[in-house]
């Protein structure tokens, strides 16, 4: 019997030593993050008493899992291992098989992959994230693959996590979308580029701001260059996507006072590709945006989202009724959340 097998039935038949587990982890986890750190630090940030938290530290000492020095705890080299290890054991642990399932059959989606944790609030669920989609991602890479890819910092870290896949014939990387006035390392651009490197592809870039007047934009598209990346975008057959909250992508966006009230007024949900969509997955705002459009977007073979954290739950939601031919990788606070509405 493997070692998942047997958290799977530990966690049946005793989730108290699940709770001690889940305990342990989440001290040395804080470590981890901080240290060298103090147990009152601690005891503070887990919501523990002093008591209660000198009592774990001196067990956690006599294991062999931590330092205890004059500036505060540190974490030692089995306990690195044990935090990662750990970690990759969520899935049974908290048997989120079953959340996948139940999350699929509300949504209505063709998969759902579910990581443990809070991205919002958790660096470890943040990166466990990038790592899942980058492995659904690379997964769905043939030859002849047409892939766009959005920007962001989910996106970006999906990048980060995508293991090289070499020898593929025909590839194609594209942005899904001109680009917003960020960080270069988040624009839709760069994260294509790193990706076709990884993949020894090529990569072509979409040279043109996301938030042009119509005027200006018009201009640019009638460019050779542009407009043939524009051609190619028609042609993407795998597509990975994030989805933003209405106001705080307004705002990223740079929008106008109008468009910004029409949100509040209307109480739109979910943003995507420049559009903006309400509660019940209908479109109410289409911006000057470059790039996939949602009729593009709705012949894709192949479509993956990667949005999580509890403040997503509703954006998610609202897309999902907008159309659900794609596959979500979320986390397990976006998850309850969602099955919750």
């Amino acid at each position: 019997m493997d070692i998942d097998k047997i958290l799977e039935i530990q966690n049946k038949i005793v989730p108290e030593t699940v709770g001690l587990l889940m305990r342990r982890y989440e001290i040395l986890k804080i470590i981890s993050s901080f240290e060298p750190v103090g147990r009152r630090t601690l005891a503070n940030k887990l919501g523990m008493s002093e008591r209660t938290m000198r009592t774990e530290i001196d067990r956690l000492k006599e294991l062999n899992l931590i330092h205890i020095h004059s500036a505060g705890v540190k974490l030692t080299d089995m306990g690195i291992d044990i935090v990662s290890e750990v970690h990759n054991t969520f899935y049974y642990i908290k048997n989120l098989s079953d959340l996948e399932i139940k999350l699929k059959d509300k949504l209505k989606l063709k998969r759902v992959a579910v990581v443990a944790g809070d991205t919002e609030n958790d660096l470890y669920a943040f990166h466990d994230l990038g790592k899942k989609a980058a492995e659904i991602v690379l997964d769905f890479i043939k030859n002849d693959t047409v892939l766009g890819i959005t920007g962001g910092t989910t996106m970006a870290c999906t990048v980060n996590h995508m293991k090289s896949k070499k020898g593929l014939k025909n590839l194609l990387v594209l942005p899904a979308r001109g680009g917003l006035s960020e960080e270069l390392e988040i624009q839709a651009n760069t994260i294509a580029a790193n990706l076709a490197e990884k993949l020894d592809a090529r990569y072509k870039l979409l040279h043109i701001p996301d938030n042009l007047d119509k005027e200006g934009l018009n201009v640019l598209k009638n460019n050779k260059l542009i407009n043939e990346v524009l051609e190619d975008i028609k042609k993407i057959n795998l597509l990975v996507f994030g989805l933003g909250n209405a106001k705080k992508m307004a705002v990223r966006r740079k929008s106008d006072k109008e468009v910004l009230s029409k949100i509040e007024s209307e109480n739109l949900i979910a943003e995507t590709f420049g559009y903006f969509f309400d509660q019940y997955g209908n479109v109410k705002i289409e911006t000057n945006s470059v790039g996939i459009t949602l009729d593009n977007f709705k012949t894709i073979k192949n479509a993956i989202c990667v949005a999580a954290g509890s403040s997503k739950a509703e954006t998610i939601y609202a897309f999902s009724k907008f159309n659900n031919n794609f596959i979500l990788v979320t986390d397990e606070a976006a998850a309850i959340k969602i099955l919750k509405l």
